[in-house]
């Protein structure tokens, strides 16, 4: 990042009813907390019958959802469909546009099932990524001295990957302790908690709580046994365009 470096900063937040789909509950955008650039939107949704509002479109976005619980249903424009089950870990990459639609597998009666949803703002390419649906298992679980559990969703670590190389990992804590994640101090992230209560730079966070942070080299955790949390970082804008103009000067000098 040029010029000068901008201090660090974590803001808490808490999600909030989403008006316009009763099965979700955004962390981003809301009025108190608009989007987080390249993050468009942050959301967890809980689906207690299948409730069909149709096939919806994204369009120079990139979308990633991650089955928490239960049994989700995926269905594109194309006609196909797959049932995701948890741990499941759906990137679709709409440099064009794709209409597709998430909904509770309906055979789960009196069940429940719960996803994450990430939108992630494409930018402008000279060399467009190519429009695409993957549908993956997120990566292997392994437990830390730390006193964590710690699953790979998406990323160099994990089955999926992003254009825009969005990292999100599933923790979990099997015991009372405090964690330290290294953090690349050009990346702009949310970490959020799935269930259990806890601290996120010692501040009081529980289930439904987020942390924005960006321009950090490390990100601190309090938990006990119960404690999950979802971390997600990205490239911040400002790095991923020093990167793209970089790149274009070399190539015209090449």
């Amino acid at each position: 990042m040029t010029g000068k470096s901008q201090p660090g900063r974590v803001i808490i937040r808490s999600s909030h009813e989403d008006l316009s789909d009763p099965t979700a509950h955004l962390l981003m955008p809301t009025a108190e907390q608009g989007p987080f650039p390249p993050f468009d939107r942050f959301a967890e949704s809980v689906a207690t019958s299948r409730m069909q509002a149709g096939l919806h479109p994204h369009l120079s976005e990139e979308v990633v959802a991650y089955v928490l619980d239960g049994y989700v249903r995926h269905e594109d424009g194309t006609g196909n469909h797959t049932v995701m089950n948890p741990g499941s870990v759906l990137v679709v990459t709409a440099h064009q546009e794709i209409r597709h639609e998430l909904t509770m597998q309906p055979s789960q009666e009196a069940r429940s099932a719960r996803w994450l949803s990430i939108v992630l703002r494409l930018p402008w390419h000279t060399e467009p990524p190519p429009t695409s649906i993957q549908i993956k298992d997120a990566g292997d679980a392994t437990e830390s001295i730390d006193g964590t559990v710690r699953r790979p969703v998406v990323g160099p670590l994990a089955r999926a990957e992003t254009f825009m190389q969005l990292e999100c990992t599933d923790i979990e804590f099997t015991r009372e302790t405090d964690v330290s994640i290294p953090i690349d101090h050009d990346r702009r992230g949310v970490a959020y908690v799935l269930r259990g209560a806890g601290m996120i730079e010692k501040k009081p966070v529980e289930m439904g709580h987020g942390a924005l942070f960006e321009n950090v080299s490390k990100i601190a955790l309090y938990g006990s046994p119960g404690l999950r949390l979802f971390l997600a970082t990205v490239p911040s804008v400002e790095s991923r365009e020093e990167r793209d103009t970089e790149a274009a000067v070399q190539s015209r000098e090449e």
